[in-house]
């Protein structure tokens, strides 16, 4: 659990562990080995919270093959996925194969917590509404069926997790300063021009 919380700890480049975090890393540190989906919330929304070391081929694009190397179009787009993975910490995968993690650009408001963010197997950039990283999952699980998502709730709020909203509908959405979508979008219209291809 220390070295977990040690490598989250590092992943935010100094910044706080946010308590539904902290709480998520002893859930998946902790968990008995009979654990199933009907008591884990983690397992039942498919969260896992990187180990330490752990990255993810969306993070380091070892998923590209040679012939995706030689090709300037999908260089170039590479290369504006870097300059956003940069501004962001990224701490798990999510259902589906995709990344989460707290938005940190520079520019988004200082003394309030970070927006959570998530990068898709499709290649796109989102904000994700909610209080917490916890609200986040379960609107990425859930989406708009109220049943569902009410649910799930109640099963992070069972293992001591609070949660504001009982539907996505009553969710927080604040907007990032610098949206993370957008910000891709420029700089692959940069890197393409840089190269020749607009």
């Amino acid at each position: 659990m220390d070295q977990l919380l040690a490598s989250i700890a590092e992943r935010l480049r100094g910044r706080p562990v946010p308590d539904d975090l902290r709480r998520l890393a002893a859930i998946q540190a902790e968990r008995p080995a009979d654990a199933g989906r009907s008591r884990d919330p983690l397992l039942h929304t498919r969260t896992v919270i990187f180990e330490p070391g752990e990255s993810h081929a969306l993070l380091d694009h070892s998923y590209l093959t040679d012939n995706d190397r030689a090709d300037p179009d999908i260089m170039a787009n590479i290369a504006a996925i870097d300059t956003v993975l940069l501004h962001a910490a990224w701490i798990g995968t999510l259902a589906d194969g995709d990344v989460v993690g707290y938005w940190l650009h520079p520019d988004e408001p200082v003394g309030e917590p970070p927006l959570v963010v998530t990068f898709s197997t499709e290649g796109e950039f989102d904000i994700r509404p909610g209080e917490s990283l916890v609200e986040a999952v379960i609107y990425h699980y859930a989406g708009y069926e109220d049943d569902r998502f009410a649910s799930v709730a109640d099963l992070y709020e069972a293992h001591g997790l609070p949660i504001t909203a009982r539907r996505a509908d009553d969710l927080l959405y604040r907007r990032a300063v610098v949206n993370p979508g957008v910000l891709h979008s420029k700089r692959y219209e940069q890197e393409c021009a840089a190269r020749g291809l607009s």
